[in-house]
């Protein structure tokens, strides 16, 4: 769920307005890759704008030929909301525009005041309903995309924030924050046409990686065994199944309801090689 805004530029830059035009201090933005995390600093059709001292979900951006597009993901913390009617502001200044279009409707400056209030409503429901659909054990958890990164919120995850955006945002900030690496799988076929994943870890590098190897956001594909691969001494070392791995490392740094944070060292990377090493 989304707030859609869409804003017309009258042409006042004589060249195609890119996103460098529109951003300003203490903002970043990328693309996102096919596991959903950020590529920092790289345009495209479809961008990820968020505001570098209070992101949680950043916010969709695309731009073409004279039309802007920015989406407000729906739930997001209280700051996010009231940063994004800003940014809005912002770009109708940058354009010299005075009114623009929200969910088809045109809007005006005068009742931002309204649609913050709308929007946080709006945020408010949809997390209670996201408690009320894993209480019921409708879904085992639910992804939210972040600014850098997805995270998985579980029945433990939202008790914590107890229908607080604040809470939410604060969460969402805490995680995509840390200092760590959000692995992604990387999925290859064989000549037989068997199918295989594999993740990377690297050498006293903390990486976020699943308690359950997983393609995420697609179920199409059917996986016949999953590994991990090693890099020690910046080589690709060796690979062993992400079961073994699993069954060897401290699994106890929790990231959020379906990750871990692990760092190894070149000892037990070498050791788990030495036990359980695999050809590919």
């Amino acid at each position: 769920m989304a707030i859609d805004i869409t804003i017309k530029n009258k042409k006042i830059f004589k060249k195609n307005i890119t996103i460098q035009d529109i951003i300003f201090e203490n903002m970043r933005y990328g693309v996102m890759d096919d596991a959903y995390r950020l590529v920092e600093n790289k345009s495209g059709n479809y961008m990820v704008v968020f505001n570098e001292c209070n992101y949680s979900r950043g916010y969709e951006l695309s731009i073409k030929d004279d039309t802007i597009n920015l989406s407000l993901p729906i739930p997001t913390s209280e700051e996010e909301i009231n940063f994004f009617y800003e940014y809005v502001q912002f770009i109708c200044n940058k354009l010299h525009i005075k009114t623009f279009i929200r969910e088809n409707n045109d809007a005006t400056f005068d009742k931002i005041s309204k649609y913050i209030e709308e929007d946080i409503k709006l945020s408010k429901d949809t997390l209670n309903q996201m408690i009320t659909d894993i209480n019921n054990d409708k879904y085992k958890n639910i992804y939210l995309f972040g600014a850098l990164n997805p995270i998985a919120l579980g029945k433990e995850e939202l008790m914590k924030i107890n229908g607080d955006l604040n809470k939410l945002g604060s969460f969402m900030y805490d995680c995509q924050s840390m200092d760590v690496y959000y692995a992604k799988a990387n999925i290859y076929k064989r000549n037989d046409n068997t199918i295989f994943g594999v993740y990377v870890l690297t050498q006293d590098i903390p990486s976020v990686l699943p308690y359950e190897a997983h393609i995420f956001m697609n179920d199409d594909i059917k996986v016949d065994s999953w590994n991990i691969a090693f890099v020690i001494d910046e080589k690709l070392t060796g690979t062993i199944p992400y079961e073994a791995f699993l069954d060897n490392v401290d699994k106890s740094n929790v990231y959020d309801n379906t990750h871990f944070i692990v760092k190894l060292n070149k000892g037990i990377m070498e050791s788990l090689i030495d036990k359980y090493k695999i050809d590919l």
